[in-house]
């Protein structure tokens, strides 16, 4: 599933018609891979063209490792859990077999561990656009696609790192925290963009730095404050967020109630100016305040207020478009739990910044071959695709669709239980 640049039995041509590929480097001898040995051809097909670029960001007329082989490297690591370090990537590149398959050199841990400090991280961002985009439009909620525009779900999270390391020590703490700034494509299902910060970065200041025209973004709480919403406004996207207990708002209009509002648990829906002076209302447009009641994991009745500029859609829909933000939480769960994504393999904020990237790469691939949002049983699979345990086929893609409508079919049963017991309440 990883860079080899032989044919195999996946491509649409045979091996006797295909033009023979010219080796990257000077370790790589594509006449001496065995065909058979060859597995997930299409995931190179995809690569190999971003590979090449890299490869070409020599910037030092003496080095071996190249971009490339680091990327490499990092995605074999990410489809097997068991590679939890430099040391371990440095003894699978030790054995020739391995280096002769994805045609690297040597990986020694202190080479490796050079190269994450020098090379440039954002060299990978146009790799990832261009994975985005040939992922195709996952299903979701057909109600979402009245909001015209990109949903994105804003969040950051926290990944523990050694106290050692002096440019992630949290609050004079002692202890060493990066956070991952992530912005989330509700309807596509996959991370649109990502950047590493030491844990003291604030992460409103981060999505005011990458703002971006025509998107609708969901923030929870956190992101609460006026010059960041002014800004969303005036480069003409939209906000949803969550308003703090401590934020004013004075009513100028309240506005009625549907049934589908009521029945969605809408509270209120008001025409408001947030603040309560006369010099922060100034500069902030009139917006939209709802109250959503809802049911706490204690099982407690407890008030939602959101804060929208949004007018043209109804209420129902605002709440339920926030539901929604939780997928970037389920995404960072995913990071942590299903890829085990727990430890880093660099100290430096450039080499965890690239693992970071390289993770999305893996993401997007999964997405690409199984045209899926990815789950749990999709990496599963293709981590087993990794390891040589099975072919990137029909059948293994069979596998995974049949995996999928499984759950689909039991999240759908779950639903309806839920609802039962919300009506019989």
């Amino acid at each position: 599933m990883l860079p080899q640049r032989s044919s195999s039995t996946l491509d649409p041509q045979s091996e006797e018609s295909a033009p023979p590929k010219r080796s990257l480097t000077k370790h790589r001898n594509a006449d001496e891979i065995d065909p058979d040995t060859i597995i997930g051809r299409r995931f190179i097909r995809i690569l190999e063209s971003h590979l090449k670029n890299l490869h070409a960001h020599r910037d030092h007329g003496n080095r071996d490792v190249f971009y490339d082989h680091l990327v490499v490297a990092h995605l074999l690591a990410f489809f097997n859990p068991t590679v939890t370090s430099l040391r371990k990537i440095d003894d699978l590149f030790d054995h020739p077999e391995v280096r002769k398959r994805f045609g690297s050199p040597r990986l020694p841990k202190s080479t490796v561990s050079d190269a994450q400090r020098v090379l440039d991280p954002h060299l990978l961002r146009p790799v990832m656009d261009s994975l985005k985009r040939q992922a195709q439009s996952h299903p979701h909620d057909t109600r979402l696609d009245a909001i015209t525009r990109q949903l994105l779900a804003v969040d950051g999270s926290f990944f523990t790192v050694a106290p050692r390391i002096a440019w992630a020590v949290f609050n004079g703490s002692g202890k060493g925290n990066v956070r991952a700034h992530v912005q989330f494509d509700v309807l596509q299902g996959l991370p649109e963009h990502v950047t590493l910060t030491d844990g003291q970065a604030n992460e409103s200041k981060q999505l005011e730095a990458a703002l971006r025209t025509d998107c609708f973004y969901v923030m929870d709480r956190g992101f609460q404050r006026y010059e960041l919403l002014n800004k969303i406004l005036n480069i003409k996207s939209d906000f949803l967020v969550r308003l703090r207990k401590s934020g004013q708002a004075q009513t100028i209009e309240e506005l009625p109630l549907t049934a589908a509002d009521q029945a969605a648990g809408i509270q209120s829906d008001t025409r408001v100016r947030l603040g309560c002076r006369d010099d922060q209302m100034a500069d902030l447009p009139e917006v939209r305040r709802i109250e959503v009641a809802y049911t706490s994991r204690k099982g407690e009745q407890e008030t939602l207020i959101l804060i929208t500029n949004r007018f043209d859609l109804p209420a129902h829909l605002i709440a339920l478009i926030y539901q929604h933000r939780w997928q970037v939480e389920l995404f960072f769960r995913w990071i942590k739990c299903t890829a085990n994504f727990k430890h880093f393999f660099s100290e430096s904020q450039n080499g965890m910044t690239l693992q970071m990237y390289v993770v999305m790469i893996g993401l997007l691939l999964i997405a690409i071959e199984t045209g899926a949002k990815p789950s749990s049983y999709d990496y599963s699979l293709l981590a087993a695709v990794a390891s040589g345990l099975m072919p990137l086929d029909e059948e293994t893609l069979r596998i995974a669709a049949k995996r999928r409508a499984e759950r689909a079919r039991a999240a759908a049963r779950e639903k309806e239980y839920r609802a039962r017991r919300k009506n019989a309440q």
